[in-house]
């Protein structure tokens, strides 16, 4: 089918996957909250194709990789809900931003960024996980606020080497997790 659908009720993932699989046409959905929960490649495949952003939560039962959450965070504005929390996750820092995007339960597995990541993206990534970081290159230099920086270096994370410049006063407390 290449037409448009509308579907006026909240299908399931399974019904989703399955009207996705049958059209190249754009999804409408009238029902844009009903909850969804499956594992992450089925809902990747029920999101897959052009279709109504949805707005209901989301629950993924099994441990998603970074682009099954980007893909899955960029179809939904809803909830998501990680039923497996500690699942590792590797990607460059711009595509583990992304994965961490919108509201979603905190990840508790370990995040090995392949990249050298800018502050901003470390300091999300790092809120975004209570997980070991693991950086691919130690070696940046990061200049910010002490605040910023403390946000970005906090946790469990590969031990920096670059330069860092702090371009405020820190306190006591930010300035050990800085230096730590």
């Amino acid at each position: 089918h290449t037409g448009s659908v509308t579907i006026t009720d909240a299908p399931d993932v399974t019904q989703l996957k399955t009207i996705n699989a049958a059209t190249t046409g754009a999804i409408v959905l009238n029902v844009t909250n009903g909850a969804l929960s499956g594992t992450a490649a089925n809902l990747v495949l029920a999101f897959a194709g052009t279709m109504t952003t949805h707005t209901g939560s989301v629950t993924i039962t099994d441990a998603p990789n970074s682009t099954e959450l980007i893909t899955i965070n960029a179809a939904t504005t809803g909830a998501i809900t990680l039923q497996v929390t500690n699942g590792a996750l590797s990607d460059t820092a711009a595509n583990l931003v992304l994965a961490f995007a919108g509201t979603m339960t905190t990840h508790t597995g370990s995040v090995t960024i392949t990249d050298a990541p800018e502050l901003t993206e470390l300091k999300t990534i790092n809120a975004a996980t209570t997980g070991a970081i693991t950086l691919g290159d130690a070696t940046a230099n990061y200049s910010g606020n002490a605040a910023d920086l403390a946000a970005a270096l906090s946790g469990t994370i590969t031990t920096h080497t670059g330069t860092i410049i702090i371009e405020d006063a820190p306190n006591v407390t930010q300035l050990k997790t800085i230096n730590s």
